[in-house]
């Protein structure tokens, strides 16, 4: 009994770890992008970039080790593609659009509500039983966003900035539910191949590949503070894809096995702090006190939100991690 118990508790610290390392990664890889983005990348171009790379990784991947992930199913094409645009087009978008207009961690901060978001629809939209903690984490939420926003001085924050943060994390959330049912007829990694591919296309179309600004790959990365060197853009994202999208995903979808969504999730909520922390040193992007309080406050209402819903076994196997 002590060895299973031991066990145990070394596959769940493993899990943990995982989580937390890709949750760092995360987090890194949005102080790179707004790097990238300050050198004259639109936040669309860097979504476009990062989708393309991303989904030739996980095509090589997915042919190596799972072929057959490449059949569609009968019925399958319209959800994937509303997958893949919703996921990885709009989820990814609207993350570096709010970034662009933000401070990083606040941004993260914002889109990190979609737990809140889930929650409600679970509550109203499924008519499924939510824990009473939902509306203590509701009004540590709005009242930890107030703080953030200092609304007493009149909102300094970028009000296109926030309603793009908040509509992520609508969008964040309506990813998570499209998860759950996709991953009733295949895995995590095929479905984000799939996804992937899908957005691909969608920026293929929207915006064609030979009008990109390939030359700006060549540049330089502006230092923001004397704690980060200059850096190549075709570097960052080369990180990007690799670092900061699909070895993530990757120990997300490793922890979960491990210790199941809802735990997970909570662990989860360290993107935020993680982001304002990097953001310091590699941005210099600061918070006052009271901003810094405020962000707690959010995070402690994301962790009531998040363990809010009674989740069944399936739907804990089921929960995809974060596209951003």
């Amino acid at each position: 009994m002590t060895n299973i118990s031991v066990q145990e508790r070394r596959v769940d610290t493993v899990g943990v770890v995982m989580y937390l390392l890709a949750a760092f990664l995360f987090a890194l890889n949005g102080s790179m992008s707004k790097l990238a983005m300050s050198s004259g990348l639109e936040p669309a171009q860097l979504t476009q970039l990062r989708s393309g790379g991303a989904m030739v990784v996980l095509v090589v991947f997915v042919a190596l080790t799972n072929r057959k992930a490449f059949r569609i199913q009968r019925g399958e094409l319209l959800f994937l593609l509303a997958y893949g645009v919703i996921a990885f087009v709009l989820v990814q978008f609207l993350y570096f659009y709010t970034v662009s207009l933000l401070p990083l961690g606040l941004g993260t901060l914002l889109i990190f509500l979609a737990p809140v978001v889930v929650a409600l629809w679970v509550r109203f939209g499924k008519k499924e039983p939510v824990s009473n903690r939902l509306w203590v984490a509701i009004v540590l939420s709005l009242f930890g966003l107030a703080l953030v926003a200092q609304v007493w001085q009149g909102f300094s924050l970028n009000l296109v900035g926030v309603f793009a943060g908040l509509m992520c994390a609508v969008i964040l959330a309506l990813y998570w539910l499209l998860g759950e049912a996709g991953q009733k007829k295949r895995d995590g990694v095929s479905l984000t191949m799939w996804g992937f591919i899908f957005a691909t296309l969608t920026w293929s179309i929207l915006q064609p590949w030979w009008n990109f600004p390939w030359s700006i790959l060549g540049e330089m990365s502006t230092p923001e503070t004397s704690f980060f060197p200059s850096l190549p853009i075709w570097g960052i994202m080369l990180w990007g894809v690799l670092l900061g999208t699909i070895a993530p995903f990757l120990l997300v979808l490793g922890s979960l096995r491990r210790i199941g969504a809802q735990r997970a999730g909570i662990v989860a909520t360290t993107e935020p702090l993680w982001a304002g922390l990097i953001a310091i040193v590699v941005l210099g992007e600061t918070l006052n006190w009271i901003q810094a309080l405020g962000g707690t406050i959010v995070v402690v209402g994301v962790v009531l939100a998040e363990t809010s819903r009674r989740m069944s076994a399936v739907e804990d196997a089921e929960s995809l991690p974060n596209p951003i």
